[in-house]
């Protein structure tokens, strides 16, 4: 199993393709996709939902045609998800002590000024380019960001990537050993309980009710863009638990890379980061809830030429509804508390399974008609997408391969 992930992740990560905005199934419905998180893509939706669906999931997908100016054209993305027997009064009290410690890590980080609140300040779409903003400040390099960045990381990374590398070994190891004995999938599609997708009912055996899920993620975004003048690098790191998948929590922690080439040819670069918090509820299995805050806590983006970039902090939130087992409706309110003036967005979506192996989406991404369909070929989940409006009929295709 190593070797296949191995083998898919260079396809994604280093291959020259143009990949596609955050998912080809999120974007198929709407974007209305904060309650659903069930699959590798929800790292940009919801990080909550990584510790729902237990297995190990890995995703890529490519852009088909008509390339569009917002940044994020391009994804990769790593799901890894194991659930144990737990007492809820463990877990609370985990979940407890985990959240004190992040708040004593963030506390630290702002101390170092790594990190700062990210409200009543101005602020930058994380999908909107940046050239001309930056450039307005000059063409010379003349703060070393780089080697401030590797300063700063020497005196606080190390033990705080020691103790993340062993949680990552920790949920890496087990989910791979809960799936690795699991039945294999034969051609089109096989119910695999050990691993369920989206289509999948949990069986008695395999239910998630007295189980607490751990989950893990890594994303990667990436977006060339020649007529806006910007490279950008998006890295994003998830941690979620959850209990008998009724309720979920998850943090991800995003790294941002941009690269800014101006007239004289000389590349401007610029690091920054960022932390999103995802809360996902469902209360039965028809309904669920979910939430999250982007970007609530921020360094900055800080550039060669001494500009600085701060993206905009959005409080996101969506219902989910099932009135049948195999019909999903979906709808988000994005930038609930209407931050730095901006409106609000509605988004919906719907999916339809009519059979096992088979679901068909349809959205609305705040008056852009979108729509998606998805097949399953033994392992392997295959994702088309369109999106109408301003996305000027963009084509998306997914790849997911769940183990």
């Amino acid at each position: 199993m190593k070797n296949i992930i191995c083998c898919l992740l260079f396809v994604f990560l280093f291959t020259n393709v143009s990949l596609a905005n955050y998912g080809a199934r999120p974007m198929a419905m709407g974007g209305a996709f904060t309650a659903v998180a069930d699959d590798a893509n929800t790292a940009y939706w919801n990080p909550a939902g990584f510790a729902i669906n237990p297995g190990v999931d890995v995703y890529g997908s490519l852009l088909l045609s008509n390339r569009n100016e917002r940044i994020g054209d391009n994804m990769a993305a790593v799901k890894l998800c194991f659930e144990a027997d737990f007492d809820p009064f463990a877990w609370i009290i985990g979940v407890g002590a985990v959240s004190l410690f992040a708040l004593d890590s963030a506390k630290y980080l702002s101390d170092q000024g790594l990190l700062k609140k990210n409200w009543g300040r101005e602020k930058t779409e994380k999908e909107e380019a940046v050239s001309e903003k930056v450039l307005e400040k000059g063409e010379e390099k003349t703060v070393p960001v780089g080697q401030q960045a590797k300063e700063k990381a020497k005196g606080i990374a190390k033990e705080m990537l020691a103790q993340t590398t062993q949680v990552a070994k920790i949920i890496a190891k087990e989910s791979a050993r809960q799936v690795y004995w699991g039945q294999v999938y034969y051609p089109w599609y096989h119910y695999n309980a050990s691993r369920p997708t989206y289509w999948d009912k949990r069986e008695a055996e395999y239910s998630p009710s007295g189980k607490a899920q751990f989950a893990g993620g890594i994303t990667w975004i990436t977006d060339k863009n020649p007529s806006k003048s910007q490279s950008t690098d998006y890295y994003t790191f998830s941690l979620a638990t959850g209990y008998e998948e009724r309720v979920a929590l998850g943090a991800n922690v995003n790294i941002y890379n941009i690269g800014i080439t101006a007239s004289n040819g000389t590349i401007l670069k610029g690091y920054g980061a960022g932390i999103d918090l995802g809360i996902l509820i469902r209360p039965i299995d028809q309904i669920a809830w979910g939430a999250t805050a982007k970007e609530i806590l921020t360094s900055d983006v800080r550039f060669e030429n001494g500009a600085t970039v701060t993206y905009k902090m959005s409080i996101n939130t969506g219902i989910a509804i099932s009135p049948i087992d195999d019909l999903t409706i979906s709808a988000d309110l994005h930038n609930f508390f209407r931050q730095s003036a901006d409106p609000q967005t509605s988004h919906y979506g719907v999916e339809y399974r009519p059979f096992e192996g088979l679901a068909l989406r349809a959205g609305l991404n705040d008056n852009s008609k979108t729509a998606g369909a998805s097949i399953m070929v033994g392992g392997a989940i295959i994702d088309y997408t369109i999106l109408g409006g301003i996305y000027n009929r963009t084509q998306i295709a997914g790849l997911t391969w769940k183990f």
